[in-house]
């Protein structure tokens, strides 16, 4: 087995979150046009795998199995619940039944901790909230914790703070503006960017988003 060989197993095995068709939390307050062809459910364009990404996956599961010693019955804390409300779904990360917060785990390095948390990470987070509390889980906080892929225990960063409805009908709002759109917006990401993250960038199909110049 030799290194291509790694990859094509890596790249072949793909989570829930890869088949979703709806938009998740993740997405809103990104990049308009890439929402807009997810909303009408354009074909991928482009090979889009990047090892941090897997890596990404690979480190919220090891922190998945670490609750579910630490907690089998999920008395207190329940992992990986999806939750929709309005055409939204979500993936929460951990949801603390008794301190009645959200937590997501970020993975970063430790040259992106400065932007650390965004706020398309906020407005993530309190979109999470709301969708638990639309169905039945009541929220008081959220918080991210961004863990460093090149760092140690010593970098790892938090960001709590209260749950806002506010922020998330933001979300939502935005979401409705593109939903709205009957052209494609404008490109938003440079063509150094889409070409690795986007889906929906080729230079060679009409449909595609080709990127800023």
């Amino acid at each position: 087995m030799d290194i291509d060989d790694v990859l094509a197993i890596i790249t072949g095995s793909k989570t829930a979150r890869d088949h979703q068709v709806e938009v998740g939390p993740s997405e809103i307050g990104g990049c308009r046009r890439k929402v807009w062809h997810r909303l009408q459910q354009t074909p991928a364009l482009n090979e889009t795998f990047r090892l941090a990404a897997w890596m990404g996956t690979a480190i919220h599961k090891a922190i998945e199995r670490a609750f579910d010693v630490a907690d089998p019955f999920s008395e207190r804390y329940l992992r990986e619940v999806e939750v929709s409300s309005g055409g939204l779904m979500g993936h929460v990360d951990l949801y603390d039944i008794e301190a009645r917060t959200v937590t997501d785990w970020k993975t970063t390095t430790k040259k992106n901790l400065r932007y650390f948390p965004s706020q398309q990470q906020r407005t993530q987070l309190h979109l999470y909230g709301y969708l638990l509390s639309q169905n039945g889980y009541p929220v008081e906080t959220v918080q991210l914790i961004a863990i460093v892929r090149d760092g140690n225990e010593t970098d790892v960063r938090q960001h709590s703070e209260p749950y806002d409805i506010g922020m998330a009908l933001d979300g939502i709002a935005w979401l409705k503006d593109v939903q709205a759109s009957e052209e494609p917006p404008e490109p938003e990401k440079r063509v150094s960017f889409c070409r690795d993250y986007c889906e929906f960038w080729s230079l060679t199909n009409d449909d595609a988003c080709r990127g800023m110049s």
